[in-house]
């Protein structure tokens, strides 16, 4: 929308989503706008109009009909209706959802170019503002056109697609910028975070079809990433929330799952609970194993915290392995470290687990072989930083500077004293970065001591320059890149598998 900037957008946005979850309640009304059906009977008074009408339909988050709006009559023209018009008066209807009814005294519904560009317009400014353009219809002597049943294909013609707000505007800018050409294979992405394994996969041609993440913030920052690149993962409903909620049957076919199920029940930092953590995390792992019992993928790797290895004395590893055994899967594990295997300077060691449907792709795979460390952690360092990282002139300064000493090493705190790492790289970025406390590694360079950035903590991930940061606070930033996985080692261990796989 012009005349407004991404940062101000996100303002506009946040502040509109707080108003309609402060106001939203329980409409009474019985009118409720399921399908094309339903808009062609409250608009069929405008079909022989003589004069162009433009009418919005206001809905709450149910789509039962709120109000009635007739918003022009007269020609459409793309410069008179401006976006202001519809969203003052929906947002103080507290609608959540928009659908725009159009007639064509002409007789032909067939979208002119002012129709597809008040579509677009429209469209873009209700992401911005949190209400949903659900559908642009136009009605005519010959029948009706529905921008939403074009895009979707649906024989239901149902307007909601598991809550994501439908960008009615996509349909009219369908550049793909990872997809350009017919994907290698395709995977789903459980326990998602912000993309991990999604990015890594996607570098070596596959294509995401489902993915599940719970976590809110992380839902945005993924969202953030992905929604341009892969609309059809978003618009087709098949970015989840909660897994336990999701049927595995409804989830579409693949060819690799991938999962970083949650580690914390299984680490140090999370007290080693595994599958007895009262959050239930750890019993996370049966819903991978109910979809690879359904869908049958060829192969799968699953990602963890080395300490799953010998959790439990290895009682917890042997049901993974037996599980999955169950359904078929040859499976092989490995612990590799970021620094060793994906030339990426942090000391990160996890285990993963892989497993291949086949005997043959299982015969053919190895893991990657160790490969020189060539970046260090300057690398991953920005040269110019925001002040408020900085540990100047602050509290811990004094018990930090006496031993903050050197510039090409990472510190970190430990309650009573600093810890100097002597290998040079960063020390394994954990989710415990988010809580305060000072758990972010720390660094002296031209400016002082400071912390981390979030950008460098992405940086010592392997994450790629041009990754979004969405406009979230900075404890949930560290918390998402630290519960990440090494991209360049996720890709090497899942481009041995295409290999073995002959793909």
């Amino acid at each position: 929308v012009k005349g407004i900037g991404q940062a101000k957008a996100l303002q506009v946005y946040s502040a509109v989503a707080l108003i309609k979850r402060f106001y939203q309640e329980q409409n009474n009304t019985d009118l409720i706008i399921n399908n094309v059906q339903n808009v062609l009977t409250l608009a069929f008074d405008i079909r022989d109009k003589k004069k162009e009408h433009l009418i919005c339909l206001h809905l709450d988050s149910r789509n039962a009909l709120i109000k009635k709006e007739t918003l022009s009559i007269g020609l459409l023209d793309k410069s008179l209706i401006h976006p202001r018009e519809i969203f003052s008066s929906a947002l103080e209807n507290k609608a959540a959802n928009i659908i725009l009814i159009h007639n064509h005294p002409s007789g032909d519904p067939t979208p002119s170019k002012q129709d597809k560009q008040v579509a677009k317009n429209i469209g873009k400014a209700g992401q911005i503002m949190g209400v949903a353009l659900l559908d642009f219809v136009i009605i005519a002597k010959n029948g009706h056109n529905s921008f939403y049943q074009a895009l979707k294909h649906d024989k239901s013609l149902d307007y909601v697609a598991d809550g994501f707000q439908m960008g009615i505007f996509d349909q009219f800018e369908t550049e793909q910028f990872i997809y350009k050409n017919e994907p290698k294979f395709t995977f789903i992405d459980l326990f998602a975070g912000i993309g991990g394994f999604h990015l890594a996969a996607s570098n070596l041609g596959g294509k995401c079809v489902f993915a599940s993440e719970f976590d809110e913030n992380a839902r945005k920052t993924y969202q953030e990433n992905f929604l341009k690149h892969n609309k059809d993962l978003f618009y087709s409903g098949n970015f989840a929330g909660d897994i336990t909620k999701v049927n595995e049957k409804d989830i579409p076919d693949f060819d690799f799952l991938f999962a970083g199920f949650p580690c914390q029940p299984f680490s140090i930092a999370g007290y080693r609970q595994g599958f007895k953590d009262k959050d239930g995390r750890g019993n996370l792992f049966f819903d991978i194993v109910r979809i690879l019992k359904e869908k049958k993928p060829k192969a799968f790797i699953l990602e963890n915290v080395k300490n799953l290895k010998t959790h439990d004395k290895g009682n917890t590893i042997k049901v993974i392995y037996d599980e999955l055994q169950k359904l078929g899967y040859k499976i092989t594990d490995n612990v590799l470290n970021a620094m060793e295997y994906g030339n990426t300077p942090q000391n990160r060691e996890r285990i993963f687990i892989v497993g291949f449907l086949e005997q043959k792709a299982f015969n053919n795979f190895s893991f990657p072989s160790k490969i020189k460390l060539k970046k260090t952690i300057h690398s991953c360092l920005d040269k110019i930083v925001d002040e408020k990282y900085y540990y100047n002139n602050k509290p811990l300064y004094k018990k930090l500077k006496n031993d903050v000493i050197k510039k090409d090493t990472i510190y970190q705190w430990r309650r009573k004293y600093v810890r100097e790492n002597k290998s040079n790289v960063c020390p394994t970025l954990t989710a415990n970065m988010g809580m305060g406390g000072h758990n972010v590694p720390i660094i002296l360079d031209n400016q002082g001591i400071r912390k981390l950035t979030p950008k460098e903590c992405a940086n010592f991930q392997g994450y790629p320059k041009k990754y979004i940061l969405p406009n979230i606070t900075d404890s949930n930033l560290y918390k998402q890149f630290g519960n990440s996985i090494c991209i360049p080692l996720v890709e090497r261990v899942a481009n041995n598998i295409i290999l073995a796989l002959e793909i």
